[in-house]
């Protein structure tokens, strides 16, 4: 019973999620494409991401469409390594690697890189991107201006 409970909950969220971002999408008009934008982490398995000073840069992700690689930083360590996409906005990434520094929430960080390898899917709608795992929302980010480049 309750397992129906929280699946009808979850159900619901993206839902609400997707008929909220479709607005926004619709209203904005710098488009946003998971290889334009500096991702921010804003939800992970149904809860929010809460930011302090400590973590404002934390759980963030940039994909690198000319190379095939995504990065960013996960807890207090950075993370790499290639991710492939299909035209259907299928994709796999990973096998990913890391630095290695104590973390003070190192469960955190733990989690934030298994759910990363364990994406399958994607949607961009508006600027939120939901990384997905067998059609169901495993994580929400919002898109932030990617870092400026000396050039």
């Amino acid at each position: 019973m309750k397992k129906l409970i929280r699946c009808s909950l979850i159900v619901s969220l993206v839902g609400l999620l997707t008929a909220c971002c479709g607005c926004r999408g619709a209203k904005s008009k710098n488009p946003h494409f998971l290889t334009t934008d500096r991702w921010l982490m804003t939800e992970m398995h149904g809860k929010a991401v809460e930011r302090t000073e400590e973590n404002a840069e934390s759980f963030t992700i940039i994909f690198d469409e000319k190379e095939q690689k995504v990065s960013g930083v996960a807890g207090c360590n950075n993370f790499f390594g290639p991710y492939e996409e299909t035209p259907v906005r299928k994709i796999k990434i990973g096998p990913l690697g890391a630095t290695r520094m104590m973390c003070p929430d190192m469960a955190m960080e733990t989690d934030f890189m298994r759910m990363l390898s364990e994406t399958d899917s994607y949607t961009v709608d508006g600027d939120m991107l939901m990384l997905q795992r067998d059609g169901e929302v495993i994580a929400i980010f919002q898109a932030t201006p990617l870092p400026k480049t000396a050039e």
